[in-house]
């Protein structure tokens, strides 16, 4: 069949222009978080009905890291946290750090900032908590589906062409739904 057309954005923008024309919207969460509420309410009270979709559907996305405890979640999202946060600074883009390359990086205030703010946003932890904090994000919401972006980082002794971390995100969230 023909694939479903659903609209990606962060912005006001974005949710009146999936309203207005009758479009399943999807909430860029996982890119920024910034404006979650107020993105689904223009959608949802904007929202024309269309014949394909006479109701307003939604969709998020969300960053997530998951491992057998809470401090290796946490370990293992900081090399994405600190990409992030170049990203945000203007600086340099490199190659994702490995999570000792990360952890072990001289900081300054302004990376720390970027970096608490994001991790704020995502989630990370166990299995268990992930699924139930996720599960919970999405009823406050009211959204009709999740998707998980698997951001954990891998260790020196991972293999780099491999997606061990994001892999057992994905295997540990599954379990617990």
């Amino acid at each position: 069949g023909t694939p479903e057309v659903w609209l990606l954005g962060s912005s006001d923008y974005s949710a009146q222009l999936a309203a207005s024309h009758g479009l399943p919207y999807v909430f860029a969460n996982h890119f920024s978080g910034q404006g979650l509420e107020r993105a689904l309410d223009l959608y949802r009270t904007g929202y024309r009905p269309s014949e394909e979709h006479p109701e307003p559907r939604t969709f998020l996305s969300v960053n997530a890291v998951a491992a057998p405890t809470q401090d290796e979640a946490e370990a293992r999202a900081l090399p994405q946290l600190r990409m992030m946060a170049r990203l945000r600074l203007n600086q340099p883009l490199a190659a994702l750090e490995t999570v000792e390359q990360a952890m072990s990086a001289v900081t300054d205030p302004a990376t720390d900032e970027v970096v608490q703010a994001a991790r704020s946003r995502w989630f990370v932890g166990t299995g268990e908590s992930v699924a139930a904090e996720v599960r919970a994000f999405a009823e406050r919401h009211g959204v009709d589906e999740v998707m998980l972006s698997p951001v954990a980082g891998a260790y020196d002794a991972e293999p780099k062409d491999a997606p061990t971390g994001r892999a057992q995100t994905l295997e540990l969230i599954a379990a617990a739904l």
